[in-house]
């Protein structure tokens, strides 16, 4: 009777080892595939060079179909220039523009319809530092550009933006002026006789020596408009915020409001058309008020200011009838960012980024709290917080764990905190369908004042993604 007891336990344990196996083999086969092919990213990364991470500041990299372009401060502060044929050499030159601790100071470019390559960058309320090619896709050919239009109006410059028309022309804004009392200006290129005229018979913006205009955009809409949203601020304090408001255009020269009423320019806060008239001091700021469209094609913008019990909130605006209607989307507790003050602000404790439509039914609005991602769904039909899911700012193989901020370098005594920055391309993808991405450390920003001491150089690193 014992050895049959031992025989059955043998045969019964063998069946559920083989049972096991089975399911294993099932769900590997049917189910597990599926999942670690939907996480699995094609990676290509490159080292371009050793830069300067002594500071937060913002490099740019550009590809427009064969070509790419790298433009960054290197180990010694001076803004360099890289080009390459896709998947060829790069090639490198150095411009006479060196970097202070400014981390308003970044730099931009853009090919015009010819070729010419134009770069700006490294101004904060300074005189111009530009350049451009004079030869097409040749970063050597590289010189320094005196002036665009009018010298008088280009000695506080700010904000530097290269953007594209529907004919692709060749447009420029910047800011002139300081923070609190500041115009905006548009300048188109004409290819033909290679100089830079007004867009505008006037400025953009007017702040009237009261104010001035902190801009996302113009952005190309699905709908054909190039729509924008600023925040007005009073002051070079932070906090002096207000005024979330619209514009939009189809060609850059001529702008309405949302329900297509001319807006004269220059625009001013009384002109303006305001989406949420949050006040000064109500915990709204500069740089994170973010546009995108719901699956209609209509403008929905993401902005964060402080609720009733003074807790900082995110809301969602869209536009409904005649106006805009402004819904709190995020629930959170005994959270308030209380920002202020000159200067930059560093790592925001809040980053929102631009709401997408993820189908028919829903927005989706990516939020940073601190280390914390996170994504909004909203419903498109009632504008209510569906459910709150985890999520990724920047895809996952670029920021391991083991590379995640606030890593620490250690050399002799001597302690620095880095921070981990990625910045994504713009322009096309690679030929392979690939995303493009820059990443590298630097020290966080300290109010654009030095630090006591100065970190060693960071590798930049290019990447090239396809999920």
């Amino acid at each position: 009777m014992k050895a049959i007891f031992q025989k059955n336990l043998r045969d019964f344990t063998y069946l559920k080892i083989i049972t096991y196996v089975a399911i294993v083999i099932f769900l590997y086969t049917f189910f597990l595939p599926r999942a670690v092919y939907a996480e699995v990213k094609v990676i290509n990364t490159l080292a371009l060079d050793n830069v300067w991470s002594g500071h937060r500041i913002k490099p740019y990299l550009l590809t427009r179909g064969e070509h790419q372009f790298v433009a960054y401060f290197d180990a010694n502060r001076q803004m360099t220039v890289g080009y390459r044929a896709l998947n060829g050499k790069w090639r490198y030159y150095k411009v006479d523009s060196w970097l202070g601790w400014d981390s308003h100071n970044y730099v931009t470019m853009e090919l015009d319809k010819e070729g010419y390559l134009h770069v700006m960058g490294n101004m904060h309320a300074d005189p111009l530092e530009y350049f451009r090619t004079s030869e097409p896709y040749n970063v050597r050919s590289l010189r320094r550009v005196a002036q665009l239009v009018t010298p008088e109006v280009e000695q506080r410059m700010t904000y530097p933006i290269f953007l594209l028309n529907k004919n692709n022309d060749l447009i420029v804004k910047y800011r002139d002026g300081g923070s609190g009392n500041g115009s905006e200006i548009y300048n188109i290129y004409n290819t033909e006789s290679k100089t830079w005229s007004k867009l505008h018979n006037q400025q953009f913006l007017d702040g009237e020596g009261l104010m001035s205009g902190y801009f996302e955009g113009p952005r190309l809409g699905p709908d054909g408009y190039f729509h924008l949203i600023w925040v007005w601020r009073n002051s070079p304090n932070a906090a002096t915020n207000h005024s979330l408001s619209y514009a939009r255009s189809t060609d850059l020269v001529h702008w309405e409001d949302s329900n297509g009423q001319s807006i004269s320019l220059p625009v001013t806060l009384k002109k303006a058309e305001i989406v949420a008239p949050v006040p000064p001091f109500a915990g709204m700021i500069n740089g994170n008020v973010k546009l995108g469209f719901d699956s209609k094609n209509q403008p929905v913008i993401t902005y964060h200011r402080y609720d009733p019990k003074g807790n900082t909130q995110m809301f969602l605006a869209r536009k409904e009838g005649k106006g805009w209607i402004n819904t709190q989307i995020s629930d959170w507790k005994n959270f308030r960012w209380d920002f202020g003050g000159h200067g930059s602000l560093g790592r925001f404790a809040v980053r929102p980024y631009n709401p997408i439509a993820l189908n028919d039914k829903e927005i989706g609005i990516m939020v940073r709290k601190h280390d914390q991602v996170m994504q909004f769904v909203v419903s498109q039909q009632t504008w209510e917080t569906v459910r709150v899911e985890e999520a990724e700012i920047f895809p996952a193989i670029i920021t391991p764990d083991s590379l995640k901020a606030n890593q620490h370098m250690f050399s002799g005594e001597i302690k620095y905190k880095l921070e981990h920055q990625v910045f994504e391309g713009v322009g096309d993808l690679s030929p392979k369908g690939g995303q493009y991405y820059l990443s590298w450390y630097s020290q966080p920003g300290n109010r654009d004042k030095a630090h006591s001491t100065i970190s060693p150089s960071s590798v930049m690193l290019l990447h090239e993604i396809k999920e």
